[in-house]
């Protein structure tokens, strides 16, 4: 599952995890996006595109609590949240739509 899953974090846009869901989603059937702490933001915005676009079906949305040492050895409790998708029926459609638009703003 470690070439399904993406590590979503507050260092790039939400967009770019989409990028990345995509990409997985040409060559597998399932992607797995990972949230922890604020970045769960990110995660559910990038899966909500995926869905809202066509391109992911909803699988399973999960959270749990996670406990980590902070820089001074105390256990803090954080957020994590785990949202599998499938590939749509509409995949295809809408990423021949896709690329056929980003090639056209290019021509323009």
């Amino acid at each position: 599952m470690e070439d399904k899953l993406i590590k979503v974090s507050l260092k790039r846009k939400y967009t770019s995890f989409v990028y990345q869901a995509k990409e997985i989603l040409k060559e597998h059937e399932q992607v797995e996006l990972h949230g922890l702490g604020e970045a769960t933001a990110n995660t559910v915005r990038a899966a909500e595109m995926l869905c809202s676009l066509g391109y992911a079906t909803l699988a399973k949305f999960e959270t749990v609590s996670v406990s980590e040492e902070d820089h001074g050895g105390v256990s803090r409790s954080r957020a994590k949240i785990i949202i599998v998708l499938n590939k749509a029926a509409t995949f295809e459609k809408a990423y021949a739509e896709f690329e056929s638009n980003k090639t056209t703003r290019k021509i323009e």
